[in-house]
């Protein structure tokens, strides 16, 4: 017999499964990998890796269910979404899953997921993707301390009765699968039917209201404060000892831009704002650090070359310079046309083969690793001396491990180089 609640979960799953038919084979495929790998169907060392892509494959039909709604002929570019899934159970993953390439399809999806909304100011924006972020913790929030009461439970009661360390072992894995890998998916689509009915999306709505306001003007503001007042200071440093900016702080200031953007983007949801002239004249103090970023990050180029990351470093640089003089025209939808510009550009320098981050970077490399071994006058299979060797010139080490560094990025980078080290 069904009970009210045993009914109501029925109810809920098939809700689910009906909204986002695509989106649970997703989670159902995920299973059963972690299935198939841990009993060595599958082999584990060759698609083990293959997890890590679960936030862009079940992104994609995540993003086309709610792109392509209904029963036209556009919903089966959605049902065809599927399809994604063969190459998760048929290739190793992971050299593009370790890649800087991979960091920067996520930062598209997620871009993609805050800009597919038809409204197009920016408090729509940063909803989306509030509250696509506040499902994803919520969801967690759920499963992950269920999962370890539950192992807390599983390891007691074997402790206590002795069982067998392979029962142990499997009925680990099965609550793992079961909690972590086919839940949490389940219960984020189910907390993301933002209706009436569903009391979850409510509860997480009102909670991230709750949160959002003190976290802002009391945690994210003050520290956006603290990093802006450490950065000046370092240029007031460089202005006075009259010194080139060093080579990471390029770094430090994408973070810097990147974090002043979203932080002010939070603002606009919160129910009281503090720090208002903070965030008036925040786009303007963008300026001259973003000058600093250009110059330290050509100075890096220009002692070392392109590598991948590199390339991905001048793409965020340009986006948030373009982003710093859009603000000057006060674009309602600035955060819109943002996104646009941040997916196109990341995307021609990911998926397109000839001038991807990585084809500049290897192109780069080597030719630095050539002007190198000319400089040397040295040919690619020479094995480097190293210190204390009889032909060791301490003259040259800057340039013995330029190389080495060189060759270590190709090997990485490219498994089919190899040289003698």
């Amino acid at each position: 017999m069904k009970t009210p609640g045993n009914s109501k979960l029925f109810k809920a799953l098939a809700t689910i499964v009906i909204q986002n038919p695509v989106e649970v084979i997703v989670a159902i495929a995920y299973f059963l990998l972690s299935v198939l790998t841990y009993h060595k169907v599958l082999l584990p060392e060759l698609l083990g890796e293959n997890f890590l892509s679960a936030p862009v494959l079940f992104a994609i039909p995540y993003i086309l269910n709610r792109l392509f709604p209904g029963n036209n002929i556009k919903r089966a570019i959605y049902y065809l979404s599927a399809l994604t899934l063969i190459p998760i159970f048929l290739i190793d993953l992971s050299e593009w899953l370790y890649s800087p390439a991979y960091a920067a399809t996520i930062v598209i999806t997620l871009l993609v997921i805050a800009s597919f909304r038809r409204e197009r100011d920016n408090r729509t924006i940063t909803e989306t993707f509030i509250n696509f972020a506040s499902r994803v913790a919520a969801s967690f929030a759920i499963t992950l301390p269920t999962f370890l009461i539950a192992m807390a439970i599983l390891f007691s009661t074997s402790e206590l009765f002795e069982f067998p360390d392979k029962l142990i072992n499997d009925s680990a894995f099965w609550v793992m699968n079961i909690i972590l890998i086919l839940s949490t998916p389940l219960l984020f689509l189910y907390a993301s039917d933002e209706t009436e009915e569903n009391s979850l999306s409510a509860q997480i709505t009102k909670i991230r209201n709750i949160i959002c306001t003190p976290a802002v003007n009391y945690i994210l503001t003050p520290a956006l404060v603290i990093f802006a007042a450490i950065i000046y200071l370092y240029i007031a440093k460089i202005v006075v000892t009259f010194t080139l900016p060093n080579g990471k702080l390029a770094i430090i200031v994408n973070a810097f831009v990147i974090s002043g953007i979203l932080v002010k983007a939070l603002t606009g949801i919160t129910e009281k704002q503090i720090f208002v002239k903070f965030y008036k004249y925040l786009y303007p103090l963008f300026i001259i650090p973003l000058i600093l970023f250009w110059i330290g990050a050509i100075q890096r180029v220009y002692e070392y070359g392109f590598t991948e990351a590199r390339v991905y470093l001048f793409v965020s640089g340009a986006i948030l310079t373009v982003a710093t003089l859009m603000q000057m025209f006060k674009k309602s939808s600035l955060y819109l046309y943002l996104c646009y510009i941040a997916i196109i550009s990341l995307s021609i320098f990911t998926f397109i083969p000839g001038i991807s981050a990585k084809t500049i970077g290897e192109k780069s490399q080597r030719k630095e690793l050539q002007m190198l071994e000319q400089k040397l006058n040295i040919s690619p299979d020479t094995i480097l001396p190293k210190e204390g060797d009889p032909n060791f010139d301490a003259a040259l080490k800057a340039d013995y491990n330029r190389i080495h560094n060189v060759r270590k990025y190709l090997k990485l980078t490219l498994p089919v180089f190899d040289v003698i080290q």
